[in-house]
């Protein structure tokens, strides 16, 4: 008995990725399909600003991703996109830059009533190809430019590269 203690207790201890799942959406004739994702977290180096997590979503009528970028402000009144003049800049293996706008004008999607922060959504575009070039990338850094802030972030090997990957195989 003692035997099935260790061996449960070091599977607990070597799981130190969580699992980003895809959910697929089937309308009653299978014509057209919408896949989702859940929130996918980068690795920030300043935790204390602002912060920004990715949504991703595909419609099958469509050829093109949504990454759906959610910003957090800890500050109450801090306005962080700047409509669409605001960035999202993708340099993928330190020799190839992405740079995106937003489809649709930013809007306000939760509140912090604790804190008196927010957190915002802008939708971007992103092609197939640009989809898998950042899906499959060695090493990949991300830039958001906003208002008045600046946010860098990098892929992660455990979650961030490992959700993109499993989006792209698993997207209708």
């Amino acid at each position: 008995m003692p035997r099935i203690g260790l061996v449960f207790l070091l599977l607990v201890s070597l799981v130190g990725c969580y699992s980003v799942e895809t959910s697929n959406s089937y309308n009653h004739n299978f014509t057209w399909a919408e896949s989702s994702s859940q929130p996918i977290y980068l690795s920030i180096r300043d935790t204390k600003g602002t912060s920004f997590y990715f949504l991703l979503s595909r419609d099958s009528s469509q050829q093109d991703y949504k990454l759906k970028v959610r910003w957090h402000s800890p500050r109450k009144g801090d306005i962080l996109f700047n409509s669409f003049n605001t960035t999202l800049k993708f340099l993928i293996d330190n020799e190839r830059i992405l740079s995106f706008q937003p489809v649709s004008r930013p809007r306000i999607v939760a509140y912090n009533l604790n804190s008196r922060g927010h957190e915002e959504e802008g939708v971007f575009s992103l092609t197939q190809e640009e989809f898998v070039q950042i899906a499959y990338a060695n090493r990949v850094n991300v830039e958001l430019n906003g208002r008045n802030n600046s946010v860098s972030a990098i892929f992660n090997k455990r979650n961030t590269f490992k959700a993109f990957q499993d989006f792209a195989k698993n997207s209708h």
